[in-house]
């Protein structure tokens, strides 16, 4: 993924804008948006996560975003579920199957742990943890100030940099 605005530490676009340069990226690049369904707001929340965490959607930054969420988010298990079980996310996992394949997912998710360890330090560093269900008031602040607030340091580019990534038909080209 080309370099975001979000993905600067001191990114001074609200979160919104950041959600929705995320999202212009994605349609740019032929990706399918996914939207919340009426009364719900699980895939602007989680979409929120890349921001906040400055992460693009490459197997490699997914997996690290795992990492953050788990250890740096104010989760519940009903939403990470609630998010595992929309159609399309089903669909994809049944699709790595044959593309790339579960091996060679296991196969990069090890070959992250380094950089997971990493995460697993900033988190336990942050002031507070990232509320998932993002609450709409976030949405007007500057990410930098929320970065501040919370304590995130998010990975710079080097240190999301992974040699070798993996290239599957999903992968964004550009």
């Amino acid at each position: 993924m080309s370099n975001l605005s979000f993905q600067s530490q001191d990114c001074e676009i609200t979160l919104s804008d950041g959600l929705e340069e995320y999202r212009a990226y994605l349609r740019a690049n032929g990706k399918k948006q996914l939207t919340d369904a009426p009364g719900s707001q699980v895939i602007r929340d989680h979409d929120a996560t890349h921001v906040i965490f400055g992460l693009d959607t490459s197997i490699e930054q997914e997996s690290m975003l795992d990492s953050w969420v788990l250890s740096a988010t104010s989760w519940k298990l009903k939403q990470l579920l609630a998010y595992n079980q929309l159609p399309e996310l089903k669909q994809l996992t049944k699709d790595f199957r044959n593309d790339p394949g579960y091996l060679r997912l296991i196969l990069t998710a090890v070959k992250l742990i380094p950089i997971k360890l990493k995460i697993w330090k900033r988190s336990k560093q942050m002031n507070k943890k990232w509320p998932f269900a993002s609450p709409d008031h976030l949405m007007d602040q500057r990410i930098c100030d929320l970065r501040e607030e919370y304590g995130i340091k998010i990975l710079t580019p080097d240190e999301r940099k992974v040699k070798k990534p993996l290239i599957w038909s999903g992968t964004i080209k550009n």
